[in-house]
Protein backbone atom coordinates (compact mmCIF):
# COMPACT_ATOMS: atom_id res chain seq x y z
CA UNK A 1 0.00 0.00 0.00
CA UNK A 2 2.94 2.59 0.64
CA UNK A 3 4.49 1.55 -2.66
CA UNK A 4 1.44 2.67 -4.25
CA UNK A 5 1.12 5.76 -2.39
CA UNK A 6 4.37 6.81 -3.18
CA UNK A 7 3.64 5.83 -6.91
CA UNK A 8 0.57 8.16 -7.34
CA UNK A 9 2.98 11.29 -5.83
CA UNK A 10 5.13 10.88 -8.48
CA UNK A 11 2.51 10.92 -11.00
CA UNK A 12 0.19 13.46 -9.64
CA UNK A 13 -0.29 16.90 -12.01
CA UNK A 14 -1.98 18.80 -9.66
CA UNK A 15 -1.41 19.67 -5.16
CA UNK A 16 -3.64 21.52 -3.37
CA UNK A 17 -3.03 21.77 0.21
CA UNK A 18 -5.12 23.48 3.24
CA UNK A 19 -4.34 24.51 6.88
CA UNK A 20 -6.56 26.02 9.28
CA UNK A 21 -6.92 26.05 12.84
CA UNK A 22 -7.93 22.71 13.13
CA UNK A 23 -4.80 20.94 12.31
CA UNK A 24 -1.13 20.87 13.83
CA UNK A 25 1.15 23.01 12.19
CA UNK A 26 3.66 20.47 13.25
CA UNK A 27 1.80 17.38 11.10
CA UNK A 28 0.88 19.85 8.43
CA UNK A 29 4.31 20.54 7.27
CA UNK A 30 5.66 17.38 8.03
CA UNK A 31 2.66 15.80 5.45
CA UNK A 32 3.73 18.16 2.82
CA UNK A 33 7.36 17.86 2.98
CA UNK A 34 6.43 14.03 2.51
CA UNK A 35 4.21 14.66 -0.44
CA UNK A 36 6.87 17.16 -2.01
CA UNK A 37 9.81 13.88 -1.29
CA UNK A 38 7.82 11.51 -2.68
CA UNK A 39 7.06 13.61 -6.25
CA UNK A 40 10.18 14.82 -6.94
CA UNK A 41 11.16 17.41 -8.87
CA UNK A 42 8.33 16.69 -12.11
CA UNK A 43 6.45 19.29 -14.37
CA UNK A 44 3.51 20.79 -12.29
CA UNK A 45 0.37 21.40 -14.07
CA UNK A 46 -1.59 23.53 -11.07
CA UNK A 47 -0.91 24.27 -7.54
CA UNK A 48 -2.69 25.78 -4.33
CA UNK A 49 -2.13 27.18 -1.14
CA UNK A 50 -4.79 28.49 1.22
CA UNK A 51 -3.53 29.60 4.71
CA UNK A 52 -6.25 30.26 7.49
CA UNK A 53 -4.63 30.46 10.50
CA UNK A 54 -0.72 31.01 11.37
CA UNK A 55 2.43 29.30 10.36
CA UNK A 56 5.48 29.60 9.51
CA UNK A 57 6.55 32.42 7.27
CA UNK A 58 9.70 30.56 6.37
CA UNK A 59 7.99 27.51 5.70
CA UNK A 60 5.55 28.83 3.25
CA UNK A 61 8.72 30.77 1.52
CA UNK A 62 9.83 27.52 1.05
CA UNK A 63 6.91 26.09 -0.14
CA UNK A 64 6.15 28.62 -2.80
CA UNK A 65 9.55 28.13 -4.11
CA UNK A 66 8.60 24.21 -5.25
CA UNK A 67 5.78 25.14 -7.75
CA UNK A 68 8.38 27.66 -9.58
CA UNK A 69 10.92 25.40 -9.47
CA UNK A 70 8.84 23.27 -11.49
CA UNK A 71 7.16 25.27 -14.20
CA UNK A 72 3.84 26.03 -12.81
CA UNK A 73 1.11 26.83 -15.36
CA UNK A 74 -1.86 27.43 -12.20
CA UNK A 75 -0.97 29.00 -9.06
CA UNK A 76 -3.17 29.92 -6.45
CA UNK A 77 -2.26 31.19 -3.44
CA UNK A 78 -4.58 32.55 -0.35
CA UNK A 79 -2.94 33.47 2.58
CA UNK A 80 -5.15 35.10 5.55
CA UNK A 81 -2.91 34.22 8.57
CA UNK A 82 0.86 33.56 9.04
CA UNK A 83 3.43 34.20 11.62
CA UNK A 84 6.94 35.66 11.06
CA UNK A 85 8.38 36.95 8.25
CA UNK A 86 7.19 36.68 4.63
CA UNK A 87 7.82 38.24 1.57
CA UNK A 88 6.21 36.51 -1.64
CA UNK A 89 8.68 35.66 -3.95
CA UNK A 90 9.52 38.11 -6.66
CA UNK A 91 9.79 34.85 -8.93
CA UNK A 92 6.08 34.38 -9.13
CA UNK A 93 5.84 37.80 -11.90
CA UNK A 94 9.16 35.73 -13.95
CA UNK A 95 7.34 33.04 -13.55
CA UNK A 96 7.36 32.24 -17.64
CA UNK A 97 5.04 29.09 -17.56
CA UNK A 98 2.32 31.02 -15.61
CA UNK A 99 -1.13 31.01 -17.48
CA UNK A 100 -3.08 31.34 -14.36
CA UNK A 101 -1.88 33.43 -11.02
CA UNK A 102 -4.13 34.25 -8.30
CA UNK A 103 -3.22 36.28 -4.75
CA UNK A 104 -6.12 36.57 -2.20
CA UNK A 105 -5.04 37.79 1.48
CA UNK A 106 -5.90 40.17 4.15
CA UNK A 107 -3.79 42.82 6.54
CA UNK A 108 -1.74 43.44 3.28
CA UNK A 109 0.80 40.04 4.28
CA UNK A 110 0.89 39.86 0.35
CA UNK A 111 1.98 43.49 -1.03
CA UNK A 112 4.02 44.22 -4.36
CA UNK A 113 6.57 46.95 -4.81
CA UNK A 114 8.71 47.90 -7.39
CA UNK A 115 11.46 45.53 -6.73
CA UNK A 116 9.05 42.52 -7.28
CA UNK A 117 8.30 43.77 -10.57
CA UNK A 118 11.29 45.11 -11.97
CA UNK A 119 11.96 41.59 -13.79
CA UNK A 120 8.85 40.90 -14.14
CA UNK A 121 8.09 38.29 -17.33
CA UNK A 122 4.64 36.49 -17.78
CA UNK A 123 4.49 35.70 -21.64
CA UNK A 124 1.71 33.15 -21.22
CA UNK A 125 -0.36 34.68 -18.29
CA UNK A 126 -4.02 34.95 -19.08
CA UNK A 127 -5.53 35.66 -16.07
CA UNK A 128 -4.63 37.33 -12.87
CA UNK A 129 -6.43 38.00 -9.38
CA UNK A 130 -5.21 40.28 -6.91
CA UNK A 131 -7.34 40.21 -3.83
CA UNK A 132 -6.60 42.75 -1.09
CA UNK A 133 -2.98 42.56 -2.31
CA UNK A 134 -1.68 45.50 -1.72
CA UNK A 135 0.01 47.08 -5.08
CA UNK A 136 3.05 49.78 -3.83
CA UNK A 137 1.63 52.81 -6.68
CA UNK A 138 0.07 52.87 -10.06
CA UNK A 139 3.81 53.10 -11.44
CA UNK A 140 4.28 49.18 -10.18
CA UNK A 141 0.90 47.90 -11.17
CA UNK A 142 1.03 49.66 -14.94
CA UNK A 143 5.04 47.54 -14.58
CA UNK A 144 3.01 44.48 -13.74
CA UNK A 145 0.90 44.59 -16.69
CA UNK A 146 3.16 45.75 -19.57
CA UNK A 147 4.63 42.30 -18.66
CA UNK A 148 1.56 40.08 -19.72
CA UNK A 149 1.28 40.40 -22.96
CA UNK A 150 -1.88 38.01 -23.79
CA UNK A 151 -3.68 38.77 -20.67
CA UNK A 152 -7.19 38.14 -20.90
CA UNK A 153 -8.37 38.01 -17.08
CA UNK A 154 -8.32 40.67 -14.82
CA UNK A 155 -9.50 40.56 -11.01
CA UNK A 156 -9.20 43.32 -8.83
CA UNK A 157 -10.92 42.70 -5.13
CA UNK A 158 -10.15 45.27 -2.26
CA UNK A 159 -7.65 46.86 -4.03
CA UNK A 160 -7.73 50.18 -2.41
CA UNK A 161 -6.27 52.49 -4.99
CA UNK A 162 -7.40 55.11 -3.75
CA UNK A 163 -4.43 56.39 -2.71
CA UNK A 164 -2.57 56.45 -5.50
CA UNK A 165 -1.83 59.21 -8.01
CA UNK A 166 -3.55 57.99 -10.77
CA UNK A 167 -5.31 54.47 -11.39
CA UNK A 168 -4.55 53.49 -14.64
CA UNK A 169 -5.67 50.17 -16.30
CA UNK A 170 -3.90 49.59 -19.22
CA UNK A 171 -4.15 46.33 -21.87
CA UNK A 172 -4.76 45.99 -25.21
CA UNK A 173 -5.45 41.99 -24.23
CA UNK A 174 -7.72 41.82 -22.04
CA UNK A 175 -11.32 40.77 -22.58
CA UNK A 176 -12.82 40.48 -19.15
CA UNK A 177 -12.33 43.04 -16.10
CA UNK A 178 -13.38 42.89 -12.65
CA UNK A 179 -12.70 45.68 -10.51
CA UNK A 180 -14.99 45.29 -7.25
CA UNK A 181 -15.43 45.62 -3.25
CA UNK A 182 -16.69 42.55 -1.05
CA UNK A 183 -18.99 43.36 1.74
CA UNK A 184 -15.88 42.68 3.78
CA UNK A 185 -13.96 45.85 3.19
CA UNK A 186 -17.00 48.37 3.30
CA UNK A 187 -16.18 51.31 0.43
CA UNK A 188 -17.54 53.83 2.86
CA UNK A 189 -14.48 53.24 4.99
CA UNK A 190 -12.68 55.33 2.85
CA UNK A 191 -12.79 58.73 2.68
CA UNK A 192 -11.31 59.76 -0.56
CA UNK A 193 -11.92 58.72 -4.48
CA UNK A 194 -9.62 58.00 -7.08
CA UNK A 195 -7.92 61.18 -8.22
CA UNK A 196 -8.42 60.17 -11.50
CA UNK A 197 -8.85 56.62 -13.49
CA UNK A 198 -8.07 55.95 -16.60
CA UNK A 199 -9.27 53.04 -18.68
CA UNK A 200 -7.20 52.07 -21.62
CA UNK A 201 -8.85 48.28 -22.60
CA UNK A 202 -10.15 48.72 -26.34
CA UNK A 203 -10.76 44.65 -26.35
CA UNK A 204 -12.80 44.49 -22.93
CA UNK A 205 -15.85 42.33 -23.61
CA UNK A 206 -17.21 42.01 -19.86
CA UNK A 207 -16.79 44.89 -17.32
CA UNK A 208 -17.45 45.01 -13.97
CA UNK A 209 -16.66 47.62 -12.04
CA UNK A 210 -17.64 49.18 -8.40
CA UNK A 211 -16.13 52.12 -7.26
CA UNK A 212 -16.61 55.98 -5.84
CA UNK A 213 -16.85 58.37 -8.50
CA UNK A 214 -13.47 59.44 -9.63
CA UNK A 215 -12.35 62.90 -9.30
CA UNK A 216 -11.59 62.68 -13.09
CA UNK A 217 -11.77 60.20 -16.04
CA UNK A 218 -8.71 60.89 -18.74
CA UNK A 219 -9.12 58.36 -21.24
CA UNK A 220 -11.95 55.75 -21.51
CA UNK A 221 -11.67 53.35 -24.05
CA UNK A 222 -14.24 50.14 -23.94
CA UNK A 223 -15.12 50.28 -27.44
CA UNK A 224 -15.17 46.50 -27.72
CA UNK A 225 -17.99 46.31 -24.53
CA UNK A 226 -20.86 44.04 -24.51
CA UNK A 227 -21.45 43.39 -20.91
CA UNK A 228 -21.34 45.62 -17.88
CA UNK A 229 -22.06 45.70 -14.52
CA UNK A 230 -21.82 49.18 -12.24
CA UNK A 231 -21.58 50.15 -9.18
CA UNK A 232 -20.71 53.86 -8.81
CA UNK A 233 -21.16 55.56 -5.44
CA UNK A 234 -20.74 59.03 -3.91
CA UNK A 235 -18.44 59.86 -1.22
CA UNK A 236 -21.06 61.00 1.70
CA UNK A 237 -19.09 64.59 2.10
CA UNK A 238 -21.29 65.64 4.90
CA UNK A 239 -20.73 63.00 7.20
CA UNK A 240 -16.98 62.85 6.88
CA UNK A 241 -16.64 66.45 7.62
CA UNK A 242 -18.94 66.16 10.73
CA UNK A 243 -16.22 63.60 11.62
CA UNK A 244 -13.51 66.11 10.86
CA UNK A 245 -12.18 64.03 8.68
CA UNK A 246 -10.47 65.59 4.88
CA UNK A 247 -12.60 64.44 1.95
CA UNK A 248 -11.72 64.05 -1.50
CA UNK A 249 -14.60 63.76 -4.08
CA UNK A 250 -15.34 62.75 -7.16
CA UNK A 251 -16.90 65.61 -9.83
CA UNK A 252 -19.37 63.60 -11.61
CA UNK A 253 -20.27 59.99 -13.12
CA UNK A 254 -20.79 62.10 -16.37
CA UNK A 255 -17.27 60.88 -18.16
CA UNK A 256 -17.41 57.36 -17.61
CA UNK A 257 -21.12 56.22 -18.02
CA UNK A 258 -20.53 58.34 -21.56
CA UNK A 259 -17.36 55.60 -21.62
CA UNK A 260 -19.77 52.76 -21.67
CA UNK A 261 -22.10 53.36 -23.81
CA UNK A 262 -21.46 50.92 -26.34
CA UNK A 263 -22.46 48.03 -23.78
CA UNK A 264 -25.45 45.70 -24.99
CA UNK A 265 -26.28 43.99 -21.79
CA UNK A 266 -25.89 46.40 -18.66
CA UNK A 267 -26.90 45.81 -14.89
CA UNK A 268 -26.99 48.78 -12.49
CA UNK A 269 -27.02 48.68 -8.86
CA UNK A 270 -29.25 51.00 -7.12
CA UNK A 271 -26.54 53.64 -5.89
CA UNK A 272 -25.53 54.27 -9.69
CA UNK A 273 -29.20 54.90 -10.77
CA UNK A 274 -29.00 58.05 -7.91
CA UNK A 275 -25.51 58.98 -8.77
CA UNK A 276 -27.19 59.17 -12.65
CA UNK A 277 -29.57 61.98 -11.05
CA UNK A 278 -27.61 63.63 -8.35
CA UNK A 279 -23.74 63.67 -10.11
CA UNK A 280 -24.46 63.76 -13.83
CA UNK A 281 -24.33 66.42 -16.59
CA UNK A 282 -27.36 65.72 -18.31
CA UNK A 283 -28.77 64.82 -20.72
CA UNK A 284 -28.12 60.50 -20.63
CA UNK A 285 -26.04 59.39 -23.45
CA UNK A 286 -27.72 57.32 -25.54
CA UNK A 287 -27.32 53.47 -25.57
CA UNK A 288 -27.83 52.32 -28.95
CA UNK A 289 -26.90 49.17 -28.71
CA UNK A 290 -28.19 48.29 -25.43
CA UNK A 291 -30.99 45.10 -25.67
CA UNK A 292 -30.62 44.41 -22.31
CA UNK A 293 -30.92 46.24 -19.00
CA UNK A 294 -31.51 45.35 -15.27
CA UNK A 295 -31.76 47.70 -12.60
CA UNK A 296 -31.30 46.94 -9.05
CA UNK A 297 -33.99 48.57 -6.62
CA UNK A 298 -33.93 50.22 -2.89
CA UNK A 299 -36.61 50.90 -0.79
CA UNK A 300 -34.20 53.89 0.57
CA UNK A 301 -33.00 55.53 -3.35
CA UNK A 302 -35.49 56.81 -6.02
CA UNK A 303 -36.10 55.49 -9.50
CA UNK A 304 -35.67 59.32 -10.24
CA UNK A 305 -33.18 58.14 -12.98
CA UNK A 306 -35.04 55.82 -15.07
CA UNK A 307 -37.80 57.76 -17.07
CA UNK A 308 -34.78 59.45 -18.94
CA UNK A 309 -32.49 56.33 -18.75
CA UNK A 310 -35.00 54.07 -20.34
CA UNK A 311 -36.01 57.20 -22.91
CA UNK A 312 -31.98 56.59 -24.40
CA UNK A 313 -32.37 52.76 -25.04
CA UNK A 314 -34.17 53.03 -28.49
CA UNK A 315 -33.14 49.20 -28.70
CA UNK A 316 -34.30 47.84 -25.61
CA UNK A 317 -36.14 44.49 -25.61
CA UNK A 318 -35.22 42.89 -21.78
CA UNK A 319 -36.01 44.86 -19.20
CA UNK A 320 -34.92 43.15 -15.39
CA UNK A 321 -36.01 44.94 -11.85
CA UNK A 322 -34.82 43.48 -9.09
CA UNK A 323 -37.50 45.04 -7.12
CA UNK A 324 -39.98 47.54 -7.10
CA UNK A 325 -40.37 49.28 -4.00
CA UNK A 326 -38.06 52.30 -4.03
CA UNK A 327 -38.13 55.92 -2.46
CA UNK A 328 -41.08 57.70 -3.85
CA UNK A 329 -40.47 61.02 -5.56
CA UNK A 330 -41.97 63.95 -7.81
CA UNK A 331 -39.61 62.61 -10.52
CA UNK A 332 -40.53 59.10 -11.40
CA UNK A 333 -42.05 60.08 -14.90
CA UNK A 334 -44.87 57.76 -15.63
CA UNK A 335 -42.37 54.24 -14.26
CA UNK A 336 -44.43 54.00 -11.34
CA UNK A 337 -47.35 54.76 -9.45
CA UNK A 338 -45.95 56.41 -5.97
CA UNK A 339 -46.74 59.59 -6.79
CA UNK A 340 -49.00 60.39 -9.76
CA UNK A 341 -48.99 63.51 -11.89
CA UNK A 342 -51.98 63.74 -13.99
CA UNK A 343 -50.36 66.65 -16.32
CA UNK A 344 -47.39 65.22 -16.72
CA UNK A 345 -47.24 64.09 -20.67
CA UNK A 346 -43.79 62.39 -20.49
CA UNK A 347 -44.43 58.46 -21.88
CA UNK A 348 -41.45 57.33 -21.09
CA UNK A 349 -43.05 53.63 -20.78
CA UNK A 350 -45.69 54.08 -23.35
CA UNK A 351 -42.61 54.98 -25.77
CA UNK A 352 -40.69 51.53 -24.74
CA UNK A 353 -39.28 49.12 -27.31
CA UNK A 354 -39.27 46.82 -24.63
CA UNK A 355 -40.86 43.21 -24.96
CA UNK A 356 -39.62 40.88 -22.15
CA UNK A 357 -40.35 42.25 -18.92
CA UNK A 358 -38.60 40.56 -15.86
CA UNK A 359 -39.52 41.39 -12.15
CA UNK A 360 -38.20 39.81 -8.91
CA UNK A 361 -38.71 40.77 -5.74
CA UNK A 362 -36.28 42.11 -4.07
CA UNK A 363 -32.43 41.90 -5.03
CA UNK A 364 -31.51 38.41 -6.43
CA UNK A 365 -29.73 36.11 -4.04
CA UNK A 366 -31.04 38.18 -1.03
CA UNK A 367 -34.87 37.11 1.08
CA UNK A 368 -36.11 40.35 0.80
CA UNK A 369 -40.37 39.42 0.49
CA UNK A 370 -41.70 42.34 -1.17
CA UNK A 371 -44.73 40.38 -1.91
CA UNK A 372 -45.06 39.11 1.19
CA UNK A 373 -44.65 42.58 2.98
CA UNK A 374 -47.00 44.69 0.38
CA UNK A 375 -49.10 42.28 -1.99
CA UNK A 376 -51.18 44.95 -3.27
CA UNK A 377 -48.21 47.95 -4.16
CA UNK A 378 -46.27 45.37 -5.64
CA UNK A 379 -49.34 44.17 -8.04
CA UNK A 380 -50.12 47.66 -8.31
CA UNK A 381 -47.04 48.27 -9.81
CA UNK A 382 -46.81 45.29 -12.26
CA UNK A 383 -50.37 46.55 -13.61
CA UNK A 384 -48.71 49.93 -14.58
CA UNK A 385 -46.29 48.34 -16.33
CA UNK A 386 -48.89 46.38 -18.17
CA UNK A 387 -51.15 49.23 -18.94
CA UNK A 388 -48.62 51.56 -20.72
CA UNK A 389 -46.02 49.21 -22.42
CA UNK A 390 -47.22 49.16 -26.03
CA UNK A 391 -44.64 46.22 -27.36
CA UNK A 392 -44.75 43.29 -24.04
CA UNK A 393 -44.80 40.36 -25.14
CA UNK A 394 -43.96 38.43 -21.91
CA UNK A 395 -43.86 39.32 -18.13
CA UNK A 396 -41.88 37.18 -15.76
CA UNK A 397 -42.08 37.33 -12.32
CA UNK A 398 -39.66 35.84 -9.84
CA UNK A 399 -40.76 35.30 -5.99
CA UNK A 400 -37.80 34.94 -3.58
CA UNK A 401 -39.87 32.29 -1.16
CA UNK A 402 -42.45 29.25 -1.34
CA UNK A 403 -44.92 31.82 -0.11
CA UNK A 404 -44.29 34.82 -2.38
CA UNK A 405 -44.68 32.60 -5.38
CA UNK A 406 -48.23 31.72 -3.76
CA UNK A 407 -49.51 35.24 -3.82
CA UNK A 408 -47.68 36.24 -6.58
CA UNK A 409 -49.93 33.11 -8.63
CA UNK A 410 -52.82 35.17 -7.00
CA UNK A 411 -51.46 38.63 -8.06
CA UNK A 412 -50.94 37.33 -12.09
CA UNK A 413 -54.52 35.32 -11.70
CA UNK A 414 -55.69 39.04 -11.52
CA UNK A 415 -53.43 40.42 -13.90
CA UNK A 416 -54.56 38.19 -16.38
CA UNK A 417 -57.68 38.79 -16.01
CA UNK A 418 -57.31 42.61 -16.58
CA UNK A 419 -58.89 44.91 -19.44
CA UNK A 420 -56.97 47.75 -20.91
CA UNK A 421 -53.99 45.95 -21.15
CA UNK A 422 -51.61 47.79 -23.66
CA UNK A 423 -50.36 44.69 -25.06
CA UNK A 424 -53.89 42.75 -25.10
CA UNK A 425 -51.77 38.67 -25.72
CA UNK A 426 -48.86 39.42 -23.51
CA UNK A 427 -48.38 36.37 -21.54
CA UNK A 428 -47.69 36.39 -17.63
CA UNK A 429 -45.74 33.48 -15.62
CA UNK A 430 -44.54 33.42 -11.82
CA UNK A 431 -41.37 31.39 -11.28
CA UNK A 432 -39.15 30.43 -7.78
CA UNK A 433 -35.85 32.78 -7.77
Amino acid sequence: MKGWWRSEMKNLSSLKFSFSDDQEEEHFVRFVDQVLRQRGNRKLDSFSLTLNDEIDGGFVTHLVDYPLDNGVEKLKLSIYDIKGNFQLSSRVFSQATLVTLKLATNRSLIWINGDDVAAAHLPCLKTLWLDDVLVADVKVFVRLLSRCPILEELVMIDMKWHNWEACFVVSASLRRLKIVWTDYVEMDEYDRCPQSVLFDTPNVLYLEYTDHIAGQYPLLKFSSLIEAKIRLEMIDEKEEEDEGQEVIVGDNATAFITGITSVRKLYLYANTIQVLHHYFDPPIPEFVYLTHLTIQSDKELGWDAIPELLSKCPHLETLVLEGLFHLATDVCGDVCPCRRNMEQAISYLVKSPVTHLEIYEGVVGKKRGEVTEDAARFGEQVRWFLMRMLHLQQVKIYGQTEDSVTALYDIATELRRLEGKASPNVQISVLQA
